[in-house]
């Protein structure tokens, strides 16, 4: 299904000021991303196995400099830092009650004005704070709201309360703080109907000296830069638009039931060519881009790439203005590395690269930690 983008400026948007409408029109065939110009390279890290490294569900990865840094929120909530030949370097595990430990690892993120990790603890409303050298903790840090999740920008932080009113006087999502963490201006006012509630999307991406965020049901790109908030462009998706925006949360629950309709955008991010829309469309991500240079769109498939090595495209966990970042599972890696199994054979079609894997991951085997994909921009 090819998407060809359509600039209206008479969209329905919010009172802020957009003057963007990208409009998604479903007529032709999906790409393979592959083919798009996107992805320039592939690199895979298989994740060191050990008794002390068994990695379950992997909920965010941050790559940094020359290291990857793994956090798993929830059951064990910890960070685990690896070379990028998959070497474990170091562990973070500091759940408990005391000063230097964390009651609810929700995010982590890093400060590169600072040279630090920061490790977020939304209930303790507590900011752990490495040296990503050293990896010593170097101080903790009370902060004024419970946040769910932080970004580090230039001059200063941006908080995300995940619709959680902390002070029903002020029902704010986003909160900006400057280089001490003293609150200097709000944002995005709450929506009743979703208080304490969230989906599982990736509300703030950066790019440059600008934030966006993004809602559920709400097909607006919110910008914020300085400190102004304002609508950069909003979306349309044809006939998978839903029939009503910013709907209450059982309302959005409803929606996500039925296969005919794009609840949501799962994560915005712009990068030096194109607008990313990651989206979750009849049970598939798919990845839907605007190339910045031509006006032009493609709705892209997730397919196995097939360059160096032969693997799938991963489970999608991330996207930065630099990277897409997947994971796949030891069990999969196992079956390329075989070159198939008794339905299909992988290595008829791609010798080369399944010879590369062998030579290159031999060690994995089926209950091996998975491995980190990072493609290059």
């Amino acid at each position: 299904m090819i998407a060809i983008i359509i600039l209206l400026s008479g969209c329905r948007t919010k009172p802020s000021g957009v003057s963007r409408c990208i409009h998604f029109d479903f007529t032709q065939e999906m790409k393979d991303v592959h083919t798009m110009g996107l992805l320039k390279d592939c690199t895979i890290v298989p994740l060191e196995t050990n008794d002390s490294v068994l990695i379950g569900e992997i909920d965010k990865v941050i790559f940094y400099e020359t290291r990857l840094y793994v956090a798993t929120f929830s059951p064990e909530q910890a960070v685990y830092i690896f070379n990028l030949q998959g070497k474990l370097l170091h562990k973070i595990s500091r759940k408990g009650r005391g000063a230097e430990e964390y009651l609810q690892l929700s995010d982590m993120f890093i400060d590169s004005r600072n040279r630090t990790l920061n490790l977020l603890s939304r209930i303790d409303e507590k900011l752990l704070v490495f040296d990503v050298d050293e990896y010593r903790l170097v101080k903790t840090i009370r902060l004024p709201k419970a946040f769910v999740k932080m970004v580090s920008l230039e001059n200063g932080y941006i908080g995300y309360m995940g619709n959680y009113s902390q002070d029903k006087n002020q029902p704010y999502n986003l909160w900006a703080m400057n280089s001490r963490y003293e609150i200097e201006s709000q944002y995005m006012k709450i929506d009743s109907r979703w208080e304490s509630k969230m989906a599982s999307i990736h509300s703030l991406s950066t790019y440059q000296d600008s934030l966006y965020y993004i809602a559920p049901t709400d097909f607006n790109i919110y910008r914020c830069q300085g400190k102004d908030m304002c609508v950069d462009h909003t979306v349309r998706f044809g006939k998978f638009h839903l029939p009503a925006e910013q709907l209450s949360y059982d309302e959005y629950k409803e929606y996500t039931r039925n296969p005919d309709y794009i609840t949501t955008i799962e994560k915005f991010q712009e990068t030096p060519d194109f607008y990313i829309y990651w989206v979750l469309a009849a049970g598939q991500n798919r990845l839907y881009l605007y190339n910045k240079n031509n006006r032009e769109s493609q709705v892209c498939e997730l397919t196995a790439y097939t360059g160096k090595y032969f693997i799938s495209f991963g489970r999608m966990i991330d996207i930065t203005s630099d990277y897409i970042i997947t994971s796949v599972s030891a069990s999969d890696m196992c079956t390329y590395l075989k070159g198939g199994n008794e339905y299909v054979n992988f290595e008829e079609k791609y010798p080369k690269q399944i010879q590369r894997m062998r030579e290159e991951f031999s060690g994995i085997q089926e209950d091996s930690n998975p491995c980190i994909v990072i493609y290059s921009f």
